[in-house]
């Protein structure tokens, strides 16, 4: 249950707080009082979305808090997969900057707002005078059939299992598709495969060697005279390089003896002497692996333009590259054949899923089915009770495929009149009526549901007098259980409040503000009399409000 509430400037609202009980409270005040606010802020707890154009003083933070009960709703786990502290008495807080910034605190721990809905989901339940329009939606209309029915759990369990067969059509399907495009493509990857691998590509280093071949190759002549030559000079003959070097070393020798530097001279003339000898015994080496051939240089420019045209073809660099990109080729190829075995195992999982699905769907509409005779004659009594004597409610099904709601397409069917066919309640319930029927599903789901709060916001819209004073009854058998805040413009219903709440607007010098206050038992009897009698309040009004408090 909502044990507290503080809010700080929030539209009309300066500065607020609020201290509730268990049992039945209302909230009362003029139109335009400021009673939506605290719909609006509480919304905001229960993480509605904000802006700043809720921020009263535009230059200060919205701040909203709230104080819950929660000790026997079961959360500790909840709050533990969300990795926030558990509390009996948590508090949930909301900012919004005035830079537009919102956050938002679970017992001072920061959380996302997805993390804010999840945790408060179970706190209170709020109906809004716009959620007589949710009795169209078949989501709304499975949430009461499940209450009723206590197959909430049976269907989280059934929306997991109805995922996972999701999941895995949603993978079979991309797989199916990713066959479909390979298999369309699958000739012109075999195609550049194949021609890359005749192509017998070697090492990364490969065009250039072919490059340096073929130039040598294109100018053998020059290379071949070039090296013969310069051997020739040095050791060609009588005047050769080698001779003339013999004989620079023996005219050293032959002073060596009467002069010191010529020895090291002649040293060093050996040690030049052996690296030239060894650079023309290279240079003979080389001469013979010179060899003008044309044919030799026919087949290394092929060789060339075969690897530069497929480095074009293929986008790549480098030979490094185009071997990746045979690779890719190849992969995309084998990989074809590896779709068409995760298909067949994937075709294994989707009709397992399928049988489990359809189970599951299956077992949930017989449940929910097991409840509609209940659940209709509940609501028929209460819709009696609450002045309609020949109402008349029932469930309508019709199964369907399956379906993230399993196999059931619920209908609540709906007459006012005796001997009047039952239609779809969108169709024929008036304003009044649909409150009555509101109110009693709502019982429905109070005696059903472990939900410890429930805010009414004037769910007693289009009635009067006596059927009011039912409506009221009725949340107070429904406070037995759970603690029922009620939004109300009706006196029979003010009046049957264990507390009574009245929101206000005061002025000052700048600036219209909305506070609440707590009714005390004289200023009970004002309030329910201004209600009945308007701005001039009649000895009558205040007996009447008596007389409607004295009844309670």
């Amino acid at each position: 249950m909502i044990r507290n509430l503080s809010v700080r400037n929030y539209i009309l609202i300066e500065k607020l707080d609020i201290d509730f009980n268990s049992g039945f409270s209302v909230i009362t005040g003029e139109t335009g009082s400021g009673k939506s606010m605290i719909i609006g802020a509480i919304s905001l707890l229960l993480g509605k979305r904000a802006d700043t154009d809720v921020l009263l003083f535009k230059d200060k933070k919205c701040v909203i808090e709230a104080t819950f009960d929660i000790k026997n709703l079961g959360q500790k786990d909840l709050f533990a997969e969300n990795e926030v502290d558990y509390s009996d008495q948590t508090i949930v807080r909301r900012e919004i900057m005035p830079e537009g910034k919102s956050r938002a605190f679970v017992n001072d721990m920061p959380v996302t707002l997805a993390v804010l809905k999840t945790l408060t989901d179970n706190f209170l339940d709020l109906h809004s005078q716009h959620e007589n329009l949710s009795l169209t939606t078949l989501p709304y209309r499975l949430r009461i059939v499940d209450s009723a029915a206590g197959t909430l759990a049976l269907f989280e369990e059934y929306k997991q299992k109805y995922a996972e067969y999701q999941s895995v059509a949603q993978l079979l399907k991309s797989k199916k598709d990713a066959l479909a495009k390979a298999q369309k493509d699958l000739d012109y990857y075999r195609y550049q495969a194949l021609e890359i691998e005749n192509a017998k590509l070697s090492s990364d280093d490969e065009l250039e060697e072919l490059e340096a071949r073929a130039s040598m190759l294109e100018n053998a002549e020059e290379i071949k005279s070039a090296l013969y030559e310069t051997s020739n000079l040095y050791d060609g003959g009588e005047y050769s390089a080698s001779v003339l070097l013999k004989q620079m070393r023996s005219n050293l020798a032959k002073i060596s003896k009467n002069f010191k530097p010529a020895q090291e001279l002649e040293q060093r003339l050996e040690s030049s002497i052996i690296e030239l000898s060894d650079i023309n015994d290279t240079i003979s080496q080389q001469l013979s692996q010179v060899e003008v051939n044309p044919q030799q240089l026919q087949l290394t420019n092929e060789r060339i333009d075969l690897l530069m045209g497929l480095l074009a073809k293929h986008r790549a660099s480098d030979i490094a590259e185009l071997k990746q990109k045979y690779e890719e080729y190849k992969g995309y190829v084998d990989n074809s054949g590896n779709l068409e075995v995760e298909i067949a195992d994937l075709e294994k999982q989707h009709s397992a899923k399928a049988k489990e699905v359809k189970a599951s769907a299956e077992n949930l509409s017989k449940k929910r089915s097991a409840s509609f005779k209940k659940t209709q004659e509940y609501i028929n009594s209460m819709l009696h009770d609450l002045g309609m004597p020949h109402g008349v409610f029932e469930i309508g099904n019709e199964i369907t495929e399956v379906s993230a709601n399993g196999i059931d397409n619920i209908s609540f069917l709906f007459s006012a009149n005796k001997a009047v066919a039952v239609e779809p309640i969108e169709k024929v319930a008036s304003g009044g009526e649909l409150s009555r029927l509101m109110l009693a599903l709502k019982s429905l789901m109070a005696n059903s549901m472990n939900i410890p709060t429930i805010l009414f916001d004037e769910i007693d819209t289009g009635v009067s007098g006596e059927i009011a004073a039912r409506m009221g009854k009725i949340m107070q058998r429904i406070a037995e259980n759970v603690q029922v805040l009620s939004i109300t413009h009706l006196p029979q219903v003010a009046a049957m409040g264990s507390e009574h709440f009245k929101v206000y607007k005061h002025t000052d010098d700048q600036r219209t503000i909305s506070s609440i206050k707590k009714l005390a038992a004289d200023e009970r009897i004002t309030e329910i009399a201004s209600m009945m009698s308007g701005e001039k309040l009649t000895p009558e009004a205040l007996e009447n409000a008596k007389v409607l408090l004295g009844k309670n």
